[in-house]
């Protein structure tokens, strides 16, 4: 069989499309409380809901996926998608942000952006807006993680001691990863208080591991260009 051939594909390693659709997702969950079902706001949950599941259909286009797993994240996409349509119509948090589907489309969509960039040979443009989707993609990550908690925790607690706007998750799961610990919120829970400590020991492993490697493939790729340099000479 030929091994697959993704430099056809128009999304390959097109990570500046993702690093933007990443950065819109992350501003409107800042500012869009997805459990308000009125006006504008259903229309900013649905354009919510649509980027996420955009995020990770590129983040596989980027990678350079084979069909079968194309075709796996379009079913994940898709299935998130009506999910949250039919969460909107039946004003089931569950669905509409806070379910398992939502938890697989998030953290698969920064683990096979992590993987093409660990595959680049040579630091360019790609490797570094790469690197910083990743960063953003784990922090919507950890946001639709403490959701999941809050929806589905044991006993029914919820994440928070008091109920707080969905923003606030996205702001939590900002403030965590990148271990400020600012203070102001805190989970009730055992289960969120484990959630929120590997989102912030994952972060930090993150920055360390990515940057030091791609500072050596840098370095690599320097050294060869200057040996190459020195031999024709």
């Amino acid at each position: 069989m030929a091994k697959y051939d993704p430099t056809p594909n128009r999304f390959y390693d097109r990570f500046d499309l993702l690093l933007v659709v990443a950065t819109i997702t992350v501003a409107l969950l800042l500012l869009i409380d997805l459990n308000q079902d009125t006006g504008i706001y259903e229309l900013l949950a649905v354009t919510v809901t649509i980027l996420t599941a955009m995020m990770l259909l590129l983040a596989v286009g980027a990678a350079g996926i084979g069909r079968r797993g194309r075709l796996l994240a379009w079913i994940t996409a898709g299935s998130t998608v009506f999910a949250s349509a039919m969460g909107a119509l039946l004003s089931d948090t569950t669905l509409t942000h806070g379910g398992l589907l939502w938890l697989v489309l998030v953290v698969a969509a920064p683990i096979v952006t992590l993987r093409r960039i660990l595959h680049h040979k040579e630091v360019i443009a790609e490797t570094i807006l790469g690197a910083v989707s990743v960063y953003l993609m784990m922090a919507i990550a950890g946001t639709y993680l403490f959701l999941f908690i809050d929806t589905v925790g044991p006993g029914g607690s919820s994440f928070f001691p008091d109920a707080q706007p969905t923003t606030v998750f996205m702001y939590f799961s900002l403030v965590t990863l990148t271990t400020l610990g600012y203070g102001d919120f805190a989970p009730a829970e055992v289960v969120g208080r484990a959630a929120a400590s590997w989102v912030a020991v994952i972060g930090q492993i993150y920055l360390v591991v990515v940057v030091a490697y791609i500072v050596a493939v840098y370095t690599a790729a320097r050294l060869r260009r200057h040996d190459s340099g020195s031999a024709d000479d």
